[in-house]
């Protein structure tokens, strides 16, 4: 497995590729929601690779300010659910954070991967809300 956190086109494409089989098409999530204005040039992501040309998971990450991070749009390929590729990335773009100065992670996730992001050491901060049709709870993290 190669992690790789980059703005390069590769990884980029990478990332919206992943998105696109498990948001919009896995989930119904209509595209013009689920890529938005975020998804800049510029934006990194990070993305882990089975081979150089498989992306498995991403995520984007979205400074928030100059201390908290906000990690967004997680997800792995739905083939490979439940091998810990999701905690790799997550812990990647964490890694990443904590050495740019970012003391704190912040993660809108949904109700079913609450769990998920609790093990990894997220705690819930506030009330369940509605985000592109689906119960979503905001979880933050000391880095």
């Amino acid at each position: 497995m190669e992690i790789v956190i980059s703005n390069a086109p590769f990884n980029h494409a990478a990332a919206l590729s992943l998105r696109q089989a498990t948001f919009v098409t896995e989930r119904g999530i209509p595209r013009d929601i689920e890529f938005d204005d975020r998804d800049t040039p510029d934006r990194l992501y990070v993305v882990a690779y089975q081979r150089p040309e498989l992306p498995v998971g991403t995520l984007r990450l979205e400074p928030q300010s100059t201390t908290e991070m906000r990690f967004g749009r997680v997800c792995t390929s739905q083939a490979l659910r439940g091998q810990g590729i999701g905690s790799q990335v997550l812990q990647a773009g964490e890694d990443w954070a904590k050495a740019h100065g970012f003391t704190s992670g912040l993660i809108d996730g949904e109700l079913t991967a609450k769990s998920f992001y609790e093990r990894c050491g997220y705690h819930v901060v506030g009330e369940p809300f509605e985000e592109d049709g689906a119960p979503v709870v905001t979880l933050k993290k000391t880095l």
